[in-house]
């Protein structure tokens, strides 16, 4: 019943012309992204043209907190903690200022290397940790670096896990409950548990009803793994692109069920006030604001998808059961040539990794927006 495809129109709003990689470490919180931005001045960046061995997929964003309308299961996020944030300027008491109510166009965006090369790169809340998907040695690994201050780059990865036949495309760890989240083949949402260093067996994340009607792909987690938002490939066609994208999220008590119920999840898809098209939702930690990948309305979805009408969008919303609203279209990051999708945002809102890539075989590149 599920559809394998890349086409250009996935490609343009999942990526799947690249390898994804997502996953936060043991040291991270959790995999999501979702945020706001500020000024772009892009910097020196690197491309590489797509030639992997491997297959390919799609990569997405996240959120949550309060009461989830997802299902009858009541969760709670608790707020952000000072020891998440990645921001450098700090109040009078001492702790560190975020950047939430900074604007959409104030970034500043340079390249970022992944060391082995890869794509999607998962920041953890408190930006210290990177998790992404590389094709080594004959089969995908999930690949995991760490730094001990958010400003300074990030070293050389190692691999923890070789996901083979799951591939483990954009996965999400979250720290709290020890558990891995990814995207596999056949579009289900997988959850991966771990129990100090050995890793467990993968398993469909939640039931049927949640993860076997369509294509689903992008997990984003909150931090306290009681909320999983995704997406699905239910939306409506636009323009040269065939089908489209909706976002849903369903929610659980972590501490009492180990997976996501077999529940119909709820669509939290933002209104459309602009463009044509989204995906690769980034949701933050909190669940209360996302970042998402978007193909301006103006045109039609017709002509050249690359010259850069697709870019970031942002939102943010009340309670994970309330709609989303402020629905804002960053400016500063687009590029012209790319399709350019938020992959992670850090629990502050300074920092927010991007994944940019074409429509069709050509060069890829891995970017941090920061701000602040």
């Amino acid at each position: 019943m599920r559809r394998v495809w890349c086409t250009a129109a996935a490609a343009l709003i999942a990526g799947c012309l690249k390898p994804n990689p997502a996953y936060d470490g043991d040291d991270g919180t959790a995999g999501g992204t979702g945020g706001v931005t500020t000024t772009t001045s892009t910097t020196t960046t690197t491309s590489s043209t797509t030639t992997g061995p491997g297959p390919t997929s799609t990569s997405g964003i996240t959120e949550g907190s309060e009461t989830s309308a997802a299902t009858t299961t009541t969760s709670s996020t608790t707020a952000v903690l000072p020891d998440m944030s990645s921001g450098t300027t700090e109040t009078s008491t001492g702790e560190p200022v975020g950047c939430w109510d900074l604007g959409v166009d104030d970034w500043d965006v340079v390249s970022l290397a992944l060391d082995p090369p890869g794509s999607s790169p998962m920041l953890s809340p408190d930006a210290k940790t990177l998790h992404w998907r590389a094709f080594m040695g004959n089969q995908w690994q999930v690949i995991r670096s760490t730094r001990d201050d958010p400003e300074l780059a990030f070293p050389a990865g190692a691999s923890i896990w070789p996901s083979s036949s799951y591939q483990a495309d954009h996965p999400a760890f979250v720290a709290g409950t020890q558990e891995l989240f990814f995207g596999g083949v056949g579009g289900d949402i997988y959850v991966l548990p771990r129990d100090g260093d050995m890793w467990g067996t993968p398993t469909v994340a939640g039931g049927a009803q949640a993860f076997g009607i369509r294509f689903e792909s992008h997990p984003n987690p909150t931090a306290d793994g009681a909320l999983l938002l995704f997406q699905r490939d239910d939306g409506p066609p636009f323009g040269q692109f065939k089908f489209g994208f909706n976002f849903y999220q369903i929610a659980r008590d972590p501490q009492v069920h180990e997976k996501f119920p077999d529940l119909s999840p709820v669509m939290v898809t933002p209104s459309d006030p602009g463009f044509g098209i989204l995906a690769c939702p980034a949701l933050a930690p909190d669940g209360l604001r996302l970042f998402f990948g978007a193909f301006d309305s103006e045109g039609g979805g017709e002509g050249d998808p690359n010259d850069g009408r697709a870019g970031v969008w942002f939102a943010e919303r009340d309670s994970v059961g309330s709609p989303w609203h402020t629905v804002t279209r960053s400016a500063s990051l687009r590029v012209g040539g790319f399709v350019t999708c938020p992959v992670a945002v850090s629990a502050d809102g300074c920092q927010l990794t991007l994944d940019l890539f074409t429509i069709n075989p050509g060069p890829t590149e891995t970017r941090i927006a920061r701000r602040g």
